[in-house]
């Protein structure tokens, strides 16, 4: 029996398969680091003390073990990798645990999306836990892909790779008790699973009905007040560190001895080039460091806390009971990562993958497709006005816009380089309905060209921001040709593009290789004379997701979160 061969390691009265010998270990329930033995079998992290011999024993007095990662919130199509090629990014910096929530295929490709993602994450290193989009679409505001009620998310529920209903951002069909809202949650909580949240500029008022509605987590803090207003109020505060909302710095300042097992990390949308450069949570862990948390807090915040937070109670921890997955360190403070092993096991290693993953066939369905009604540089074209308008300013790395009202005088091509303002636009392009709207936008510092995606939150319609209708023009037909992605376009010339075949969202290429394809969208940047401060096009996929204020633009209109309604032309 395997529970007694366990037992009798622990008392000493056989070997255990490896042991590390006399190591630095990062207790996250103490806070602290001590120096100890660690025995490990079948899987298990068996016993730490004095004293335990292995079958194989290492001993290094240079090495720290820790826990290995958990991101409580992901968007693994952010990526633009599925879950088999994600693994192999993540797994090197420390991640053995994801909390996934697939909204954004679904939004694409409805059920579908979910069964790929789902299918395609069995049997990885990486034990991804799939929570279920709650807002297919996000609002009404928009038109998406597909359209999914609580009818069809239930039978999901069942799927042992489920773990529970993801972030709830329609805040009025929360408040206004909408039956299909409510029903979501209710099945949810029934099956025994979490409820995650995204409360985006609530007050502390909505933040009550958020969480009396049963919504556990907050990864849209942006101020360590805001955090603790959430703290107060029960919440898990997810502290997010993406490619474009950057947090860590400002909201881990709200962490103390005392609070800090409410506070999680998470990465919530990072496109690979950046996963690649900086790292994920490893690089949560270095930010929280840096603003005075104590290391071995900021340890237990990307481990034991997210664990505790989704009932994951096999993980999180080097502790007698749990499945040893785990990192070995040569620095604590710069999280530098030697070795990472899941269930006992070498999965990653001088920063490399150890593991070979091809992932499943991807259904006909799926394929890219863009349906666009038919365009001409016009159709980029803003129209004059001589008094002032409504003009989105973006911010750097934000999710948040600004709204402004600015006379500007567009030149031929509808924008104003003086006053760096271009056009940006969306167009519907899942279902040829032909809509489309445009709207002046501020913030980028775009000279000449045009970028555009299908990936534009949540929706993921085709969005575009240029200074050329013609290159607009290009940019929107490149994208149709390859079946949707990401592109640059300047004076005619396609600069750099990467197609994204799965929906228009995701590539089975090989993960390095779409890391280098972004760094040549990267280095476009310069040609069309784009800030490289902030990611321009990771900013223009969230302008138009209308949950976040202040103003942002669907294919419907120009739309002001603040009061959820339209802006009349």
């Amino acid at each position: 029996m395997e529970k007694q061969h366990l037992i009798d390691i622990a008392a000493k009265k056989k070997k255990a398969a490896v042991v590390f010998k006399d190591v630095a270990v990062i207790d996250v329930y103490s806070r602290e680091t001590i120096r100890t033995d660690v025995a490990i079998d079948a899987g298990y992290i068996v016993a730490i003390g004095d004293g335990y011999e292995g079958e194989t024993e290492y001993h290094d007095p240079s090495w720290t073990l820790a826990p290995s990662f958990i991101d409580s919130h992901v968007h693994i199509e952010s990526s633009m990798v599925p879950p088999h090629e994600f693994a192999k990014a993540v797994l090197p910096l420390g991640v053995t645990t994801v909390i996934a929530d697939p909204h954004e295929i679904a939004n694409v490709n409805g059920a579908l999306g979910i069964e790929y993602m789902l299918a395609d994450a069995k049997g990885l290193p990486l034990d991804v836990r799939m929570m279920l989009p709650s807002c297919v679409p996000a609002t009404p505001f928009e038109h998406a892909g597909a359209k999914l009620y609580a009818e069809d998310l239930a039978p999901f529920l069942g799927d042992p790779g489920v773990h529970g209903l993801g972030e709830v951002m329609d805040y009025p069909s929360v408040e206004s008790g909408s039956a299909d809202m409510l029903q979501k949650i209710a099945q949810t909580e029934l099956a025994g699973k979490v409820v995650d949240g995204h409360a985006s500029g609530l007050g502390p008022d909505q933040l009550n009905v958020y969480r009396t509605a049963g919504i556990m987590t907050d990864h849209e803090c942006t101020t360590a007040e805001e955090a603790l207003e959430r703290v107060r109020r029960g919440f898990y505060v997810q502290i997010r560190e993406g490619s474009v909302a950057r947090n860590v710095e400002k909201v881990s300042r709200a962490i103390t001895e005392s609070n800090a097992h409410r506070f999680l990390f998470c990465t919530d949308d990072k496109h690979l080039d950046d996963l690649v450069v900086e790292g994920g949570i490893d690089y949560n862990i270095r930010m929280a460091i840096k603003q005075g948390v104590k290391p071995e807090t900021a340890y237990a915040v990307a481990s034991l806390h997210a664990a505790e937070a989704y009932g994951l109670t096999d993980v999180g921890a080097i502790a007698p009971g749990k499945r040893a997955n785990f990192v070995i360190l040569s620095d604590v403070e710069s999280v530098t990562i030697d070795t990472v092993y899941v269930n006992g096991k070498v999965v990653a290693k001088d920063g490399k993958a150890t593991f070979e993953a091809d992932g499943i066939e991807v259904p006909k369905p799926m394929k890219g497709e863009l349906k666009l009604p038919d365009l001409t540089a016009d159709s980029f074209r803003l129209a004059v006005k001589e008094e002032a308008v409504d003009v989105i300013q973006v911010l750097p790395n934000s999710l948040l816009t600004k709204r402004q009202r600015l006379v500007f005088t567009p030149d031929a091509s509808g924008a104003d380089l003086k006053q760096d303002i271009a056009t940006l636009a969306v167009i519907e392009r899942h279902h040829g309905t032909g809509h489309m709207a445009l709207a002046p936008v501020t913030g980028f510092g775009l000279k000449r060209g045009a970028l555009a995606a299908t990936v534009a939150h949540d929706s993921h319609n085709l969005v575009i921001a240029g200074v050329s209708p013609d290159d607009m023009l290009l940019a929107a037909e490149t994208l149709e040709k390859v079946g949707g992605g990401v592109v640059a376009v300047s004076e005619g010339k396609v600069l750099a593009v990467l197609p994204l075949e799965i929906g228009g969202l995701m590539t089975k290429r090989p993960y390095a290789e779409v890391a280098d394809v972004l760094e040549q969208l990267n280095d476009a940047l310069d040609v069309v004379g784009a800030h490289r401060h902030f990611n321009p096009y990771l900013t223009m996929s969230f302008l138009a997701l209308p949950v976040i204020p202040d103003l942002k633009l669907t294919d419907m209109g120009l739309f002001d979160v603040t009061t959820f309604s339209f802006i009349e032309s």
